[in-house]
Formats: C-alpha cells, structure tokens, sequence
C-alpha cells in the first residue's frame, strides 16, 4: 500500500506532488501485481534486457550449437559402434578389413574432435553465466543506488544488498504490530534518524 501511494506521488507543502523513485524489495510472490513494475526483480530485469540483447542472442545460438554437436556425436557413436560390430564379423575379407579399421580410426578422429568443440561451448557458457551473474549483481545494486525511497517487510530488510547501503532515515510502519525482534533487523543500518508509525 506505501509503495503505491508513493508511486502516485508524495504530497507536500503547498500540495505540491513529488514523485519519488521508489523500489520494493522483496520475493516476487510476495509482491502485489499493483506494484510489480517497481519491484527491484523486475527493474534490474529491464536493465538486462536493454544493455544484454546482444549476449542473449549469442548465448542462445551457442544452446543450439551445444545441442547439434551432441546429436552428431550421438550419431558418430552409433555409427562407430556398427562398423566395429561389422568388424568383428568379418572374418575372410581382408580389405574390408582395412576399410573398417581406417573408418573406425577417422570416426574416432571425429568423435574427438566433437568433444573438444562441446567442451569448449561448455565452458563459453559456463563464463557467460557468470558475467550474467555479475552484472545482474552490478544492476541491482545500481538500482538500489538510484532510488530514493526502498520499501520492505521487515524481514526483507535483511536483503544482503541492502547492507552496501546508507539510509537517512528508517520508518518502520505500522510498528506496535510488529515482533519486536523483526523491527530490530533494519534497526542494523547506519542511519541517524528511526521513525516508527502506528499506535495500538
């Protein structure tokens, strides 16, 4: 309800509307759908989505690449194996003999080679995940960075981003329904000013 209202504005001397930059911290499901658009998932979402498109496209094309290279090493297995069952029923033919064992050497030959190509678009994805991770760490505390005003439930002011943070003021509100240890969890933050709101 407190995010809403700021998101339509803060009244304040002279009924002048301010509208803050607000974000709401907490688990997706617990967040209303009223205030989604502002919730730091969703915001540190399209920060991805306008600055990574490029990386999506890219990765996306090495998971398709990822998945033709195993079905060809599928089939150059199942095709190995049958020449080495051909082999070992052949018992008078020597030149098919040599034929098999030169087919099987180069089958090999590819299978090898396949395996280097998977394992090296294993690990490209492996290190593009991590730069994911990185930067959507990079966005979030951006966000955060940006807002004027952070909104959560007391226990999800124990978010371990938040602790990068200081604030010039914490206001807990309705404070006399509160747990009295769950107010003292954003009580941790550097702040010298601790407004609680709400009387029983």
């Amino acid at each position: 309800e407190v995010v809403h209202r700021l998101k339509e504005g803060a009244f304040g001397a002279g009924r002048k509307a301010t509208i803050p930059n607000v974000v709401r911290v907490g688990a997706p499901k617990a967040i209303s759908l009223i205030v989604q658009d502002v919730s730091l998932d969703n915001l540190v979402d399209q920060l991805l989505e306008t600055n990574e498109t490029s990386k999506k496209k890219s990765s996306k094309e090495s998971a398709g690449e990822l998945s033709l290279l195993r079905t060809e090493l599928e089939s150059v297995k199942q095709t190995k194996r049958e020449k080495q069952d051909e082999l070992t029923s052949i018992h008078d033919n020597t030149a098919r003999s040599l034929a098999l064992d030169e087919e099987i050497k180069q089958l090999n030959s590819r299978r090898i080679g396949l395996s280097q190509q998977i394992d090296r678009l294993r690990d490209q994805q492996k290190s593009e995940r991590r730069t994911f991770d990185a930067n959507r760490r990079k966005y979030r505390l951006q966000v955060l960075l940006d807002a004027d005003v952070i909104c959560s439930t007391l226990s999800g002011t124990g978010h371990e981003l938040l602790e990068q943070l200081d604030f010039d003021m914490i206001i807990i509100d309705e404070a006399a329904q509160a747990i009295e240890l769950s107010s003292l969890i954003p009580l941790k933050y550097r702040s010298s000013r601790v407004v609680m709101v709400g009387g029983e």
